[in-house]
């Protein structure tokens, strides 16, 4: 009898250990850990591998064009501002792969965080194909959401960064690094963006109930 059991517990043991690898291994954490080992190992294709530089990119554009042309200026001068980063997009995701790339091989790099630092960093919901994932700095008062997608049967890839937490990351990094301290625009208000069809969740957009 004690040796049914003991097979019953060993049976159910391999069943959730099985269970919890092929639940890691196809969401979005298993991609959170691979762009974290990217980042230790020094290995840029594997980092552009899990990070669609140009959507992610693409998704930046308004906020490009709210620090050339703010918001309540010369409509006219917006519209050209647009254009042009349109006009130039091609080339600014080649030269920030480039970059990327570079500062991953970047052999004086030093702290180079764990491949898991990202995983026990992150928060995930999950929506069918999307996910919002929220990486949190609390005793710094840091924090940064993405955006993630899996299309088809393709790996989950970082499709979309919060532009008003990477604004403030920026802002923090310059005064950090060089002293720089960005001043607000007078009058102008960050507003949340306004969702679009068939983009990632975000915490304000998601309505639906969250599968994890």
């Amino acid at each position: 009898m004690r040796r049914w059991w003991a097979l019953v517990l060993l049976v159910a043991l391999a069943s959730a250990a099985f269970w919890l690898t092929q639940s890691f291994l196809s969401g979005p954490r298993y991609a959170l850990y691979q762009i974290g080992k990217a980042i230790h190992d020094r290995e840029p294709r594997l980092f552009l591998a899990y990070v669609d530089v140009d959507s992610v990119l693409r998704g930046q554009k308004d906020l490009f064009v709210d620090m050339i042309a703010p918001q309540g200026q010369d409509e006219q001068r917006r519209s050209i501002v647009r254009g042009l980063a349109t006009a130039f997009m091609g080339a600014a995701v080649d030269q920030a792969r480039y970059e990327v790339a570079k500062a991953i091989k970047d052999p004086e790099r030093q702290n180079l965080p764990s491949s898991w630092t990202l995983v026990f960093a992150a928060n995930v919901t999950t929506n069918r194909n999307y996910a919002l994932v929220v990486l949190s700095e609390p005793e710094k008062g840091r924090r940064l959401r993405l955006g993630m997608q899996q299309k088809g049967d393709g790996p989950w890839r970082v499709v979309s960064i919060d532009s008003r937490d990477l604004k403030a990351l920026a802002k923090e990094f310059l005064h950090d690094r060089f002293g720089i301290k960005l001043q607000e625009q007078s009058g102008q208000q960050e507003t949340p963006a306004t969702p679009q069809q068939n983009n990632p969740p975000t915490e304000q957009t998601q309505t639906q109930p969250a599968q994890q």
